[in-house]
């Protein structure tokens, strides 16, 4: 059986340093004969949680969107990859309101567990432009809180600083870095 994952990418950006990264990633999955497939959060329709708490009973969100496919994605994957680029020390405003739609992922009815099969593993990458980790603020702890929530097992971060002087695109040493990242996979 075809190990598969999802990429998730939380920048409205196509093509710039989150998405490449990514892209970056996918390419060495794929070289592992992982299949991988992408969302791109800004060209998908995502509304924001209501907290309505319809999903605390159901385990399913009454709001019908692309956020469906995405849960979906999640439930049938081995694995995960989510990423966002730092707007103002957090996730861009579209990783967010994915990361509270996933609260219909979480079992109340005996304590709080979560929904998803167990082995579900993650990588997390955070991009910024500013050049110290200060500036990155919360955008990975914030998406791999909300997984880990989830019984997901982080098993790398990726932290990328500095792209006003270094973007993706001009850095010939990063695609060697995440090979290393993903070799024992």
């Amino acid at each position: 059986m075809v190990e598969k994952w999802i990429a998730v990418v939380g920048s409205p950006r196509k093509g710039k340093n989150t998405d490449l990264i990514v892209d970056y990633f996918i390419q060495g999955l794929v070289e592992k004969n992982i299949e991988v497939d992408k969302f791109l959060l800004s060209s998908s329709n995502i509304t924001t949680c209501t907290g309505c708490e319809y999903c605390i009973n159901s385990g399913t969100c009454i709001i019908e969107d692309d956020t469906s496919k995405i849960i979906e994605g999640m439930k049938k994957a081995n694995g995960y990859i989510f990423a966002s680029p730092s707007y103002n020390y957090n996730v861009t405003a579209q990783m967010k309101a994915l990361l509270d739609r996933t609260f219909c992922l979480n079992d109340y009815s005996n304590g709080c567990k979560s929904r998803l099969s167990p082995n579900k593993k993650a990588i997390v990458i955070g991009v910024c432009k500013g050049s110290k980790k200060e500036s990155m603020g919360f955008t990975v702890e914030c998406m791999s809180k909300t997984l880990s929530d989830l019984d997901v097992n982080i098993i790398n971060t990726l932290e990328y600083y500095d792209t006003k002087n270094m973007p993706v695109a001009n850095n010939y040493s990063i695609k060697e870095k995440i090979n290393e990242l993903i070799r024992d996979l």
